[in-house]
C-alpha cells in the first residue's frame, strides 16, 4: 500500500513540476478527444437524417394523358411485381384535380371543358432498393411499362448527400488520426522530459535495487493523468455543447441533436490507450 502511494505521489508530483509541458500534453489529448466526440455525433445524427430521408423517399409516375383510370390502375398492378417496390399508391385524374383545386384554388376545367390533369402513382421503395445505384434499374422497369409518361425520383439528391457525408467522415477521421498521433508524440516527448528531470533518482534507485516495474510506473501514472484531465474537459466540451445547441434548435425547429453519451466511456478508453502508449514509448527507449 505504501508503495502504491509513494508511486501515485510520485506521477502527480511530475504533473505539477512540468506544468507547461503537462498542460500541452493535455490540451493535445483533450483536442484529439473533441474531434473524435464530435465524429461520432455527427456520424450518429447525419447517419440518423439519411435514414429519415430514405423511409420518405418516393418515387412519382405520371401516365400519358389519354391513359385512363383503368388503363392506369392496370400499370401500377405491373409497377407492384417490380422486385424492390414496397407500395403503390394510385390517383386518378379526378383525385389530381381536387389535389389541384386545394393548393391552388382554381378549378381549371371551367376554362378548358375537361380535365387535363394525368393519372399517377406514388411508389414507395423497400429499404435494401433505396440507394440510387439500386434504384436505378426499378425506375428502368417502370419506364418500360406502356402508358408511362414521365418518372419522378430524388435518387440523384440522396445520393450526392451520402457522398458528401462519406467524404466528410473520412475527412473527419484523417484528422482525428494526425491529431491522435500528434497526441502520442506530445505525451512521449511530456514524459521523456520528465525522465530526463530525474535521470539521478533513477540511478538512486538501481542502485539501491529497484525493480524495473518500480521505477516505470510514476512515469506511466503521469501519462494516464494526463488522459483522464483531457477525456474530462473533452466530455464537459460536448455536453455543454450539444446542450446548448439542443436549446437553440428546440426554439427554431423540431430537430434536435441525439447523443447516446455511453460513447464517453469509448473516449476514457481511447485517452487511456493513447497515454499509455505514448509513455511506454518513452519509458521503452530510456530505461532499457
Amino acid at each position: 500500500m505504501n508503495k502504491f502511494l509513494f508511486l501515485l505521489s510520485e506521477g502527480l508530483k511530475n504533473l505539477w513540476r512540468h506544468k507547461l509541458t503537462v498542460f500541452t500534453a493535455v490540451f493535445s489529448v483533450f483536442l484529439s478527444l473533441s474531434t473524435i466526440g464530435v465524429l461520432f455525433i455527427a456520424e450518429q445524427n447525419t447517419h440518423k437524417l439519411i435514414e429519415y430521408m430514405r423511409s420518405k423517399y418516393k418515387i412519382e409516375v405520371f401516365f400519358k394523358d389519354t391513359v385512363t383510370n383503368e388503363q392506369a390502375g392496370q400499370a401500377v398492378e405491373k409497377i407492384k411485381m417490380i422486385q424492390g417496390v414496397y407500395t403503390t399508391t394510385l390517383i386518378p385524374k379526378e383525385e389530381a384535380l381536387k389535389v389541384y383545386k386545394s393548393q391552388f384554388g382554381d378549378d381549371i376545367t371551367e376554362f378548358l371543358d375537361y380535365n387535363p390533369l394525368p393519372a399517377s402513382c406514388v411508389v414507395n421503395i423497400k429499404r435494401k432498393y433505396d440507394g440510387y445505384l439500386q434504384i436505378t434499374p426499378i425506375i428502368e422497369q417502370i419506364r418500360k411499362i406502356d402508358g408511362v409518361d414521365t418518372v419522378n425520383h430524388q435518387g440523384r439528391l440522396i445520393s450526392r448527400i451520402e457522398k458528401f457525408y462519406e467524404q466528410g467522415l473520412l475527412g473527419l477521421s484523417g484528422v482525428a488520426f494526425a491529431i491522435i498521433l500528434v497526441t502520442v508524440m506530445i505525451i512521449s516527448n511530456t514524459i521523456k522530459l520528465t525522465i530526463y528531470a530525474n535521470k539521478d533518482l533513477i540511478k538512486a534507485l538501481r542502485i539501491i535495487g529497484a525493480t524495473n516495474t518500480f521505477i516505470r510506473m510514476p512515469f506511466i501514472l503521469e501519462g494516464v493523468f494526463q488522459g483522464i484531465i483531457g477525456t474530462i474537459l473533452a466530455s464537459g466540451l460536448l455536453y455543454g455543447a450539444v446542450y446548448g445547441a439542443n436549446e437553440v434548435l428546440r426554439q427554431l425547429t423540431a430537430f434536435t441533436i441525439n447523443v447516446q453519451w455511453l460513447f464517453l466511456s469509448w473516449l476514457f478508453l481511447i485517452a487511456m490507450v493513447i497515454s499509455l502508449f505514448g509513455s511506454s514509448r518513452a519509458i521503452s527507449k530510456f530505461l532499457k
